[in-house]
């Protein structure tokens, strides 16, 4: 093996994602970093929108529910202090005459209040804009607007692997040769933040190990994990974007960490 080589590991925290990565390209000796889209935190960690839920029935406009019409409404509302939706307002509802925006507006007044929550800056309960859907196949309304809202607060990268830990993770062929790579893992935060349950999604170039890399290199991240209403939760998942670099072997050693969007 060649003398030392510098290596600048890069590693993202995504939030979760509903697709998975598509897969690397084709392999090549200067790897670019794999990428994965993310969902930006709302604003103060407030959430963006009610929950994804059901509500009952009773609230479609009777009509249109016998006549199978399907709609929507977009209602904008205020939050107070914890977290109920108030002062709403309907901004749109299609098709218009259905009574669709006025039923938004009736499940929008059963919001209740979080007493765990007692949120004194406005920005912690900033006002949302949401759609509420009217479906017919199934019968259904979602968001469910009578369901408590939560604070929620992603979770964040606290500390990266060390030096050390690096330049053991490092493929000894891929860095003997000096190829770069990427690899992209999908992993589960413990309320304690620890990475568990990690998935390879995409290594590249494949063949060189950059994959069970940072795999390995999974038990050395360390995370404040996800909050709902200030309470450390199990469950998070987080995409990891983690990038290898083979340099001038006579620079210094470098690290960094860039946290998700």
């Amino acid at each position: 093996m060649r003398g030392r080589r510098v290596l600048i590991l890069a590693a993202m925290i995504a939030a979760p994602l509903a697709a998975r990565a598509d897969p690397p390209a084709a392999p090549q000796t200067a790897a670019p970093p794999l990428t994965a889209q993310t969902h930006p935190p709302p604003p103060h960690a407030a959430p963006a929108r009610p929950p994804e839920s059901s509500a009952d029935l009773s609230f479609y406009p009777s009509a249109a529910l016998m006549a199978g019409v399907e709609g929507e409404a977009i209602v904008t509302c205020d939050r107070n202090e914890h977290l109920r939706l108030v002062n709403c307002k309907v901004t749109s509802e299609k098709p218009d005459g259905q009574g669709f925006g006025a039923a938004a507006l009736s499940l929008a007044a059963k919001s209740p209040d979080n007493p765990k929550l007692n949120l004194a800056d406005p920005k912690d309960h900033a006002p949302v804009t949401f759609p509420v859907y009217f479906t017919q196949h199934p019968p259904k309304i979602e968001p469910d607007l009578t369901q408590m809202l939560h604070q929620v607060t992603p979770a964040s990268l606290v500390t990266s692997p060390t030096r050390a830990q690096i330049e053991a993770a490092y493929p000894t062929r891929a860095l003997s040769d000096g190829i770069d790579g990427a690899a992209l893992i999908d992993c589960m935060v413990s309320k304690a933040g620890a990475l568990g349950g990690c998935q390879l999604l995409g290594e590249n170039p494949s063949g060189y190990g950059f994959g069970a890399a940072a795999l390995d290199l999974a038990a050395d991240f360390t995370l404040k994990p996800r909050l709902v209403d200030g309470a450390p939760v199990d469950g998070a998942e987080v995409r990891v974007p983690v990038q290898f670099q083979a340099t001038d072997p006579s620079a210094p050693l470098e690290l960094k960490t860039t946290p998700a969007p």
